[in-house]
Protein backbone atom coordinates (compact mmCIF):
# COMPACT_ATOMS: atom_id res chain seq x y z
CA UNK A 1 0.00 0.00 0.00
CA UNK A 2 2.69 2.69 1.44
CA UNK A 3 4.77 1.52 -2.21
CA UNK A 4 1.42 2.14 -4.01
CA UNK A 5 1.24 5.86 -2.71
CA UNK A 6 5.05 6.38 -3.02
CA UNK A 7 4.41 5.72 -7.36
CA UNK A 8 1.30 8.01 -7.44
CA UNK A 9 2.57 10.23 -5.69
CA UNK A 10 5.55 10.40 -7.66
CA UNK A 11 3.66 10.74 -10.65
CA UNK A 12 1.46 13.48 -9.31
CA UNK A 13 4.92 15.54 -8.70
CA UNK A 14 5.86 14.98 -11.89
CA UNK A 15 3.39 15.54 -13.78
CA UNK A 16 3.40 19.11 -11.99
CA UNK A 17 6.70 19.65 -12.89
CA UNK A 18 6.27 18.75 -16.50
CA UNK A 19 3.40 21.88 -16.43
CA UNK A 20 5.09 23.82 -14.92
CA UNK A 21 7.86 23.54 -17.57
CA UNK A 22 5.66 24.12 -20.44
CA UNK A 23 6.57 25.82 -23.53
CA UNK A 24 3.19 26.95 -25.68
CA UNK A 25 3.59 29.32 -28.80
CA UNK A 26 1.37 32.15 -28.91
CA UNK A 27 0.41 34.70 -31.75
CA UNK A 28 2.36 38.54 -31.26
CA UNK A 29 -0.07 41.44 -30.85
CA UNK A 30 0.78 44.88 -32.23
CA UNK A 31 3.08 46.07 -29.15
CA UNK A 32 5.33 43.29 -29.73
CA UNK A 33 6.34 44.75 -33.00
CA UNK A 34 6.92 48.41 -31.67
CA UNK A 35 10.38 47.65 -30.13
CA UNK A 36 11.51 46.19 -33.58
CA UNK A 37 9.78 49.45 -35.08
CA UNK A 38 11.73 51.99 -32.67
CA UNK A 39 14.94 50.08 -33.66
CA UNK A 40 14.34 50.27 -36.99
CA UNK A 41 13.88 54.06 -36.60
CA UNK A 42 9.91 54.62 -36.65
CA UNK A 43 8.16 56.22 -34.23
CA UNK A 44 5.09 58.02 -33.45
CA UNK A 45 4.33 60.30 -30.60
CA UNK A 46 0.27 60.83 -30.09
CA UNK A 47 -1.95 63.53 -28.09
CA UNK A 48 -5.39 63.95 -27.12
CA UNK A 49 -7.22 67.05 -28.08
CA UNK A 50 -10.40 66.24 -27.55
CA UNK A 51 -10.79 68.89 -25.19
CA UNK A 52 -11.32 71.25 -27.72
CA UNK A 53 -14.35 69.24 -29.68
CA UNK A 54 -17.23 71.68 -28.43
CA UNK A 55 -15.60 75.14 -30.50
CA UNK A 56 -13.81 75.55 -33.30
CA UNK A 57 -9.92 76.46 -33.30
CA UNK A 58 -7.32 77.47 -35.71
CA UNK A 59 -4.43 75.19 -35.28
CA UNK A 60 -0.92 75.66 -36.39
CA UNK A 61 1.47 72.86 -36.79
CA UNK A 62 4.87 74.60 -36.00
CA UNK A 63 8.53 73.71 -36.46
CA UNK A 64 11.37 75.44 -34.30
CA UNK A 65 15.04 74.51 -35.36
CA UNK A 66 17.61 75.33 -32.69
CA UNK A 67 21.33 75.15 -32.79
CA UNK A 68 23.35 75.56 -29.21
CA UNK A 69 20.11 76.57 -28.20
CA UNK A 70 19.41 79.27 -29.94
CA UNK A 71 16.66 79.91 -32.09
CA UNK A 72 18.08 79.45 -36.20
CA UNK A 73 15.54 81.78 -37.14
CA UNK A 74 16.40 84.63 -34.74
CA UNK A 75 12.66 84.95 -34.75
CA UNK A 76 9.49 82.89 -34.21
CA UNK A 77 7.73 84.87 -36.85
CA UNK A 78 10.59 82.60 -39.39
CA UNK A 79 8.87 79.61 -37.96
CA UNK A 80 7.82 76.84 -40.30
CA UNK A 81 4.08 76.61 -39.54
CA UNK A 82 0.98 75.12 -41.62
CA UNK A 83 -2.40 76.20 -40.90
CA UNK A 84 -5.90 73.87 -40.11
CA UNK A 85 -8.71 73.48 -38.15
CA UNK A 86 -9.62 71.59 -35.33
CA UNK A 87 -13.09 70.32 -37.11
CA UNK A 88 -15.15 71.28 -40.42
CA UNK A 89 -18.70 72.23 -40.02
CA UNK A 90 -21.90 71.58 -41.96
CA UNK A 91 -22.17 75.49 -42.06
CA UNK A 92 -19.13 75.44 -43.56
CA UNK A 93 -20.99 74.16 -47.56
CA UNK A 94 -23.79 75.75 -49.00
CA UNK A 95 -27.39 74.03 -48.47
CA UNK A 96 -27.22 72.30 -51.49
CA UNK A 97 -23.79 70.59 -50.30
CA UNK A 98 -24.71 70.45 -47.02
CA UNK A 99 -27.86 68.00 -48.19
CA UNK A 100 -25.58 65.92 -50.41
CA UNK A 101 -23.68 65.26 -47.70
CA UNK A 102 -25.88 64.41 -44.83
CA UNK A 103 -27.60 61.92 -47.40
CA UNK A 104 -24.16 59.88 -47.86
CA UNK A 105 -24.09 59.28 -44.19
CA UNK A 106 -20.67 61.09 -43.42
CA UNK A 107 -21.16 62.89 -40.86
CA UNK A 108 -19.44 63.48 -37.32
CA UNK A 109 -22.43 65.18 -35.28
CA UNK A 110 -25.49 65.81 -37.31
CA UNK A 111 -27.46 67.37 -34.37
CA UNK A 112 -24.42 69.78 -33.62
CA UNK A 113 -23.81 70.09 -37.15
CA UNK A 114 -20.00 68.51 -36.80
CA UNK A 115 -19.37 67.43 -40.48
CA UNK A 116 -15.49 65.94 -39.05
CA UNK A 117 -13.39 66.29 -35.84
CA UNK A 118 -9.99 65.94 -35.25
CA UNK A 119 -9.94 64.42 -32.13
CA UNK A 120 -6.12 63.19 -31.74
CA UNK A 121 -3.26 64.39 -33.15
CA UNK A 122 -0.02 62.33 -34.00
CA UNK A 123 3.74 62.83 -34.41
CA UNK A 124 5.40 59.95 -36.19
CA UNK A 125 8.89 59.78 -37.98
CA UNK A 126 10.24 57.28 -40.52
CA UNK A 127 14.14 56.03 -40.69
CA UNK A 128 16.61 59.07 -41.65
CA UNK A 129 17.80 58.97 -45.06
CA UNK A 130 21.46 60.37 -45.24
CA UNK A 131 21.05 63.83 -44.00
CA UNK A 132 16.91 64.12 -43.57
CA UNK A 133 14.97 62.68 -40.83
CA UNK A 134 11.08 62.42 -42.88
CA UNK A 135 7.92 63.50 -40.13
CA UNK A 136 4.96 63.76 -40.72
CA UNK A 137 1.92 65.74 -38.28
CA UNK A 138 -1.31 64.62 -38.67
CA UNK A 139 -4.61 65.84 -37.36
CA UNK A 140 -7.19 62.73 -37.68
CA UNK A 141 -9.96 63.39 -39.99
CA UNK A 142 -8.53 67.09 -40.79
CA UNK A 143 -5.10 67.28 -42.42
CA UNK A 144 -1.79 65.89 -42.55
CA UNK A 145 1.78 67.35 -42.85
CA UNK A 146 4.90 65.58 -44.01
CA UNK A 147 8.38 67.48 -43.77
CA UNK A 148 11.47 66.56 -44.44
CA UNK A 149 13.95 68.08 -41.55
CA UNK A 150 17.93 67.90 -42.64
CA UNK A 151 20.26 66.92 -40.35
CA UNK A 152 23.58 67.95 -38.93
CA UNK A 153 26.14 65.84 -38.73
CA UNK A 154 29.00 64.66 -35.69
CA UNK A 155 31.98 66.50 -36.02
CA UNK A 156 34.31 64.37 -33.74
CA UNK A 157 36.23 61.54 -34.30
CA UNK A 158 35.45 58.58 -34.66
CA UNK A 159 32.33 59.80 -35.35
CA UNK A 160 32.85 62.03 -37.65
CA UNK A 161 30.52 62.79 -40.72
CA UNK A 162 27.64 60.66 -38.96
CA UNK A 163 23.84 61.08 -38.66
CA UNK A 164 22.59 60.06 -34.87
CA UNK A 165 19.04 61.86 -33.65
CA UNK A 166 16.90 60.48 -30.95
CA UNK A 167 13.89 62.17 -29.90
CA UNK A 168 11.77 63.07 -26.91
CA UNK A 169 7.84 64.00 -26.03
CA UNK A 170 7.21 67.00 -24.07
CA UNK A 171 5.53 67.41 -20.90
CA UNK A 172 1.85 68.21 -21.82
CA UNK A 173 -1.08 70.13 -20.05
CA UNK A 174 -3.23 72.61 -20.76
CA UNK A 175 -3.12 74.05 -23.87
CA UNK A 176 -2.64 78.17 -23.80
CA UNK A 177 -4.43 79.99 -26.78
CA UNK A 178 -1.91 82.12 -28.70
CA UNK A 179 1.00 80.61 -27.34
CA UNK A 180 3.38 77.75 -28.97
CA UNK A 181 3.09 74.23 -27.32
CA UNK A 182 6.10 72.14 -28.20
CA UNK A 183 5.18 68.73 -28.67
CA UNK A 184 8.04 66.67 -29.47
CA UNK A 185 11.69 67.29 -29.53
CA UNK A 186 14.06 66.05 -32.06
CA UNK A 187 17.41 66.03 -31.53
CA UNK A 188 21.24 65.28 -32.18
CA UNK A 189 23.21 62.93 -30.18
CA UNK A 190 26.10 64.72 -28.21
CA UNK A 191 29.82 63.84 -27.42
CA UNK A 192 30.67 62.78 -24.07
CA UNK A 193 34.34 63.44 -24.11
CA UNK A 194 34.75 61.52 -20.75
CA UNK A 195 33.75 58.35 -21.92
CA UNK A 196 34.43 59.48 -25.48
CA UNK A 197 31.47 58.09 -26.74
CA UNK A 198 28.30 59.53 -28.20
CA UNK A 199 25.06 60.08 -26.60
CA UNK A 200 21.15 60.91 -26.23
CA UNK A 201 20.39 60.39 -22.63
CA UNK A 202 18.60 62.32 -19.90
CA UNK A 203 15.19 62.97 -19.19
CA UNK A 204 11.93 60.78 -20.41
CA UNK A 205 10.55 64.20 -20.96
CA UNK A 206 11.41 67.46 -21.77
CA UNK A 207 9.96 70.62 -19.90
CA UNK A 208 7.70 73.16 -22.00
CA UNK A 209 9.51 75.85 -20.86
CA UNK A 210 12.67 74.12 -21.99
CA UNK A 211 14.59 74.14 -18.55
CA UNK A 212 15.50 70.58 -19.50
CA UNK A 213 19.07 69.74 -18.86
CA UNK A 214 20.13 67.62 -20.92
CA UNK A 215 19.08 70.68 -23.58
CA UNK A 216 21.90 72.70 -22.86
CA UNK A 217 23.96 69.18 -24.57
CA UNK A 218 22.15 69.03 -27.94
CA UNK A 219 23.86 70.69 -30.58
CA UNK A 220 21.11 70.86 -32.93
CA UNK A 221 17.25 70.30 -31.96
CA UNK A 222 14.16 70.61 -33.40
CA UNK A 223 10.91 71.42 -31.55
CA UNK A 224 7.49 69.96 -33.15
CA UNK A 225 4.48 71.69 -31.84
CA UNK A 226 1.36 73.83 -32.26
CA UNK A 227 -0.35 77.04 -31.69
CA UNK A 228 -4.13 76.83 -31.23
CA UNK A 229 -6.15 80.28 -31.62
CA UNK A 230 -9.85 80.82 -31.37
Amino acid sequence: MKRFFFILLTGALFSLHVNAQELKRTQPDISDYIPLLNAAGYEVFTFDLSSLKDDTYNIEFVIREYVDGVLVSGSPENDFRYFTRNRRMLSDFPEEVQKEIISDGHVYDLDKGILSLGKKLSIGFTPSVDSLKSVSIRLENMAELRQLLPLKPLTVSPFEGQYSYGSRPFKVGAIELGEFTPLVLVGSYWYDEEAQVVRFCGEDEIAADLSTKMLSKIPHYYLLGITVTK
